[in-house]
């Protein structure tokens, strides 16, 4: 199942609509980003629950930009990724202009090199990523919980 992809402007996670589903308001998605409500979960009376395990939210640009300084102990494997790449890329123009076999071999070690680097930082970006979600998450639902109950005791004594 294809979910639809509800962005808000200044929110960090993309909302995932299930199919079926209404498309929640701006202020709803605001005031609930990174919620992941409980298994079996409507928004309305008479729509189906999302599947099972159904994740609500994504990251989007903005996450990138706001956790910066949380992937920065990752940023060593990217430049070091690069730096192989251009290498690679220079012993390949020297073997094929000097053709000197060693250049050629070391061309192939850099690239070996680059993309090591490469899926180490994949890797492990993907692992912070999915501890940061889980932090995010559970700072989302204890924030509504606690914006939900003080909604509840306005109305009670307004009610009163």
């Amino acid at each position: 199942m294809t979910p639809r992809r509800i962005r808000v402007s200044g929110v960090r996670g993309d909302y995932l609509a299930p199919r079926g589903w209404p498309t929640p308001t701006d202020q709803w998605i605001r005031a609930n980003t990174f919620w992941q409500p409980p298994e079996g979960w409507t928004p309305a009376a008479g729509l189906k629950p999302a599947p099972k395990g159904w994740r609500f939210w994504t990251p989007n640009k903005t996450w990138d930009i706001a956790a910066r300084k949380y992937y920065a102990p990752l940023q060593g494997w990217m430049r070091a990724s690069n730096i192989a790449a251009v290498a690679c890329a220079v012993a390949l123009v020297g073997a094929t202009v000097l053709q000197l076999t060693i250049l050629t071999l070391a061309a192939m070690l850099f690239l070996v090199i680059g993309l090591v680097c490469l899926i180490v930082f994949r890797a492990r970006r993907k692992r912070m990523t999915s501890e940061l979600l889980v932090h995010v998450t559970t700072g989302a639902e204890r924030s509504r919980n606690e914006r939900l109950a003080r909604e509840y005791q306005r109305y009670i004594l307004d009610a009163s």
